[in-house]
């Protein structure tokens, strides 16, 4: 296959990756009113759920373009790193979702679910970044930004922030920065 026929899932796979850092940006910021600047309509479920459906969405769109750079992965030559950061990305979604709606119905974090949810989805992403430095999709410094951040964020929460390990916007800054690529590269 040619890189030209690679375009179009290209595109898709950036726009998919670049997205949710500004769908996060709404629910980020809508939590920002309830959580912290304590706005009164922030402590209605209503405005709870328009906040976590923002999240929520922010997730299921990065894991569609996450879906489609494993199939640009595979089809540039990796066969085993991509579907294997795939696999365990979705289900630290599904644990994660989980955990979303929990929390909708009953105020409640369940708080082994989120940080199984972090360190699964952490290391997933690091994996894509070892697939995109094996394959050579992107410029190689975007793998090792990738692998970097996405470790270090890891360790950095664990140590410094082990009773709230949940910032979702940190999950979204390696695919911006595969997604631009993908684009720049398109």
């Amino acid at each position: 296959m040619g890189g030209t026929d690679l375009a179009p899932e290209r595109q898709i796979a950036g726009v998919l990756l670049i997205a949710p850092m500004f769908i996060f940006a709404v629910g980020g910021i809508l939590f920002t009113g309830r959580a912290i600047w304590k706005w009164p309509i922030g402590q209605t479920p209503v405005y709870l759920r328009w906040e976590r459906s923002f999240v929520v969405t922010a997730l299921i769109v990065n894991v569609l373009g996450l879906v489609i750079l494993e199939g640009l992965l595979s089809a540039a030559g990796d066969t085993i790193i991509a579907r294997l950061a795939l696999v365990s990305y979705l289900m630290s979604a599904v644990v994660v979702l989980v955990a979303e709606m929990s929390y909708l119905h009953n105020r409640d974090w369940a708080y082994p679910q989120i940080v199984l949810h972090v360190v699964i989805a952490f290391l997933s992403q690091a994996a894509f970044g070892a697939a995109l430095l094996q394959t050579g999709l992107v410029a190689s410094w975007v793998g090792w930004v990738t692998i970097v951040w996405n470790v270090a964020w890891l360790v950095v929460l664990a140590i410094a922030s082990p009773s709230n390990m949940y910032f979702p916007a940190l999950h979204h800054v390696a695919p911006l920065f595969i997604g631009i690529s993908l684009l720049i590269r398109a």
